[in-house]
C-alpha cells in the first residue's frame, strides 16, 4: 500500500500501531510527502520533503549552529572551514543518493595537517558527535610530513583528494580493508582502479613518529592505525562520505559537490532558529523513485497487522 498527502499546508500522519503522532507544516510551493509500502515486520518510514539552502548565509548558518553542536570532548577540533566544506559536499552526496541515507555518518581528512597529528574525523551528524579522531597517512609521492602533491594516476603513490563514498570490505594483502569510489572527476575518480582503500599499517602509530619524527606513509592509501582499523571500517562501509581535504584552490572551486547548492531535510530546517535565514530556503520536489527503500527488519513474534491500521 502506499499513501501520498499532496499540497497541503499542514499534514499530519497518525501512525495508529504505536501511538506516534508527526507533524509537518510547510509553507509555499506543494510538497510531497510519501510514505513506502508498509508490511506487518517492517516499520512504517516518512520521506521528509527537501528543502534546497539556496544562498551562501543560508547554508553558513546551517552548518554554524551544526558545528558548535558537535561533541569534539578532548580530542583536536576539526577546522571550521574545513568542516563546512566537508558538510557542503555531503548534503550534495547524500541528495543526490550517492549515499545510505539511512546513516548520517562523515569522514574528514584533513591532509593540510601534519601527519603527526590526528587528523582524521569520523563524526555522526545526527549524535553531534566525534566517534574518532586518529592518524592517517598518505601517500610516500604526497610529502614527507605533510602532504602536498596529490594525483589520481595509477603508479603515482599519491594521495588523493576529493570526496568519496565507501564500498565493500575484502581481506588483501594489508588485511581487512575497505573499498572507496571516488566522486571527482579527474581528481580521484581513479581511486577504485588504483586500489586505493582504507587498511591498516604499523607505520601509522606514535612509536613511528618518535623513531622517525614523522609518521610513516602507504601508497597513496589513507592507511589507519592498526587497533583502530577494523572498528573504523565496520562503522562507515557501505555508502558513507569520506572527504579528504587538501588547500588546492582549483579542486576546491570545480568540484561539482562544492559548486551545487546543498539540500537539507525538512525536520532540519524546524528544528532551526528563526533567525537564521532559512526562511529563504526553496522546497524542493522529491519522487519516490529517488528514495532507497529501507532494509525490512523482522519481529522476534511478527504478528499480522493490516497496512491500513497504520495510518488514519
Amino acid at each position: 500500500m502506499k499513501k501520498m498527502v499532496r499540497g497541503f499546508k499542514t499534514a499530519t500522519l497518525m501512525l495508529c500501531a504505536t501511538g506516534l503522532l508527526y507533524t509537518a507544516k510547510a509553507s509555499g510551493p506543494e510538497i510531497d510527502y510519501a510514505v513506502l509500502e508498509v508490511v506487518a515486520d517492517a516499520e512504517p518510514v516518512l520521506i521528509e520533503p527537501v528543502v534546497s539552502l539556496k544562498e551562501v548565509p543560508a547554508f553558513n548558518a546551517y552548518a554554524e549552529r551544526l558545528y558548535k553542536e558537535i561533541n569534539f570532548e578532548k580530542g583536536r577540533k576539526l577546522n571550521k572551514e574545513v568542516f563546512f566544506k566537508a558538510l557542503h559536499g555531503y548534503l550534495n552526496l547524500r541528495h543526490s543518493g550517492q549515499l545510505d541515507a539511512r546513516r548520517d555518518i562523515l569522514s574528514v581528512c584533513d591532509f593540510s595537517l601534519s601527519s603527526n597529528q590526528p587528523r582524521l574525523w569520523v563524526i555522526d551528524l545526527k549524535k553531534k558527535k566525534v566517534l574518532y579522531n586518529t592518524l592517517v597517512a598518505h601517500g610516500q609521492g604526497s610529502g614527507e610530513e605533510f602532504a602536498t602533491a596529490f594525483s589520481n594516476v595509477e603508479g603515482s603513490h599519491q594521495s588523493s583528494m576529493g570526496f568519496f563514498v565507501t564500498a565493500s570490505t575484502y581481506y588483501g594483502d594489508k588485511g581487512y580493508s575497505l573499498k572507496l569510489e571516488g566522486k571527482d572527476q579527474g581528481y580521484n575518480d581513479q581511486a577504485f582502479n588504483r586500489a586505493i582503500v582504507i587498511h591498516a599499517a604499523d607505520y601509522v602509530s606514535y612509536d613511528f613518529i618518535a623513531s622517525n619524527n614523522r609518521l610513516g606513509r602507504s601508497w597513496g592509501c589513507p592507511s589507519l592505525p592498526t587497533e583502530l582499523n577494523r572498528p573504523i571500517i565496520d562503522l562507515i562501509k557501505g555508502g558513507t562520505a569520506l572527504f579528504i581535504y587538501s588547500k588546492n584552490q582549483k579542486y576546491l572551486a570545480s568540484s561539482k559537490w562544492l559548486k551545487q547548492h546543498p539540500s537539507i531535510d525538512a525536520s532540519e530546517k524546524m528544528g532551526m532558529a528563526e533567525n537564521t535565514m532559512l526562511a529563504d530556503a526553496t522546497p524542493v520536489t522529491q519522487s519516490l523513485d529517488s528514495v532507497v527503500k529501507p532494509a525490512v527488519r523482522p519481529k522476534v513474534e511478527p504478528k499480522p497487522i493490516p497496512a491500513s491500521a497504520y495510518f488514519e
